[in-house]
């Protein structure tokens, strides 16, 4: 939980932007609720859930590089920090595995997001929450909870199109 916050204050204290800049959206207007959609949509299309899902795990993980800003970064589960260059060689190191365990890219398997909510606009930057729920598949082909989280996400206006900046995950312990 405590990078979490350590999230929040560095991107509080990196964007410095003028009172005039932040958002004149008020929470809960119709403004609002269609920009938490389309942030929830981006969320979707980052993490390649739902229609967004691709039968192939190196086929997400070249759609991420691309469709991370640059400046890309991740605070993980465990608290280690990763950019965007370490999160795809990463990723790319794991997909051939994940597509053998997972042969038919059943949908369901990896992050699966819930109840995204945004929580902040400053003009080109805004900050969104949600509850993901990490699954894989088990010896007999079902799929199961391996763990869950709760994920600060972060993005960022570039040419009028919102794409993820950053995410914070808090593992959820039970």
């Amino acid at each position: 939980m405590k990078y979490m916050w350590v999230l929040v204050l560095f991107v509080i204290a990196s964007f410095s932007v003028p009172a005039q800049a932040q958002s004149s959206i008020p929470k809960g207007s119709k403004e609002w609720v269609a920009l938490e959609k389309v942030l929830d949509d981006v969320n979707q299309q980052w993490l390649c859930v739902g229609k967004y899902n691709r039968a192939k795990r190196q086929d997400c993980v070249n759609f991420r590089a691309k469709y991370w800003v640059d400046e890309f970064f991740e605070i993980g589960q465990s608290g280690k920090i990763q950019t965007k260059a370490q999160m795809v060689a990463s990723q790319s190191a794991a997909a051939p595995a994940a597509d053998i365990a997972n042969p038919k890219g059943i949908p369901g398997v990896g992050p699966n997001p819930q109840e995204f909510k945004l929580a902040a606009v400053y003009g080109n930057i805004a900050l969104g929450t949600d509850h993901t729920i990490f699954k894989s598949i088990d010896a007999q082909g079902q799929l199961h909870v391996t763990s869950e989280t709760h994920v600060i996400r972060v993005f960022v206006k570039e040419n009028g199109t919102w794409r993820p900046l950053s995410a914070a995950l808090g593992p959820i312990v039970k």
